[in-house]
């Protein structure tokens, strides 16, 4: 198998195959593009994010990020995809541990990124294999989103935080067994499939889940792991004292 390359991106014309590799993992219908190529060049000459997978010369994958504020300077991670044929081949990983290393030799703290609950083998990436916290729930965070992969959806998304540290990722295992005082949120298998197949299905799952998630969150809760059976593991923080809190 060829060697997979992921580096920074800096020339117009990679940054043109980015965009590329975003406008085909989310299309918009009747054409457009995720975001213009002048924009991008003015982000990345100000020393926001781009990095690319490449394989035998093909961009294959990309990674956008930029400067965030909130709870302190640290990378934001906006977009990141790999197109469908290669997406057995750990690319996904390598391009968040790039932007590990990033942010590392930067000094940020932390990077940050939004996710779809609902999609299990991004759960099982960012809580399992990347070690991220579960900082907030977002019902509808980015409005209505045109792309035919999000179309007729809720945009509800977990926000994402990646603690940087010289001593790397702490990844997680999954769990199987469960203590009484753990709640559970269950998700479907592939909601990717129910969403193309029956969208009212998809959004029933989707009001379900954004109340489950709301309640506990409400109630003290936090995430603390993952099950392929039974979905997202949460559980109230103990305090110094020995406390629940």
């Amino acid at each position: 198998m060829s060697a997979i390359e992921i580096r920074n991106l800096t020339s117009l014309a990679d940054q043109l195959r980015a965009i590329d590799v975003f406008d085909q993992t989310w299309p918009i219908a009747g054409g457009g593009t995720e975001i213009t190529p002048n924009f991008m060049q003015a982000l990345v000459h100000n020393q926001c994010y781009l990095s690319g997978a490449l394989i035998d010369g093909k961009m294959v994958g990309a990674a956008f990020g930029f400067l965030g504020m909130e709870s302190g300077f640290h990378l934001h991670s906006h977009m990141a995809a790999v197109l469908p044929e290669h997406r057995d081949l750990n690319i996904g990983t390598r391009l968040k541990l790039h932007q590990y290393q990033w942010a590392l030799e930067k000094s940020l703290p932390f990077i940050t990124w939004t996710f779809d609950p609902l999609v299990k083998r991004n759960a099982k990436l960012n809580l399992l294999k990347l070690g991220v916290e579960i900082t907030e729930y977002f019902p509808d965070f980015y409005g209505e989103m045109i792309d035919s992969h999000n179309a007729g959806d809720r945009s509800d998304r977990l926000m994402a935080k990646w603690n940087v540290t010289a001593a790397g990722p702490q990844s997680k295992e999954a769990r199987a067994a469960l203590s009484t005082d753990e709640l559970t949120i269950h998700i479907p298998e592939d909601i990717v499939e129910i969403r193309q197949s029956d969208i009212e299905k998809n959004l029933e799952i989707r009001m379900d889940v954004r109340g489950k998630f709301l309640k506990a969150f409400a109630d003290g809760f936090e995430v603390v792991g993952f099950s392929d059976e039974a979905g997202y593991i949460l559980k109230k923080p103990i305090s110094d004292n020995g406390v629940t809190r």
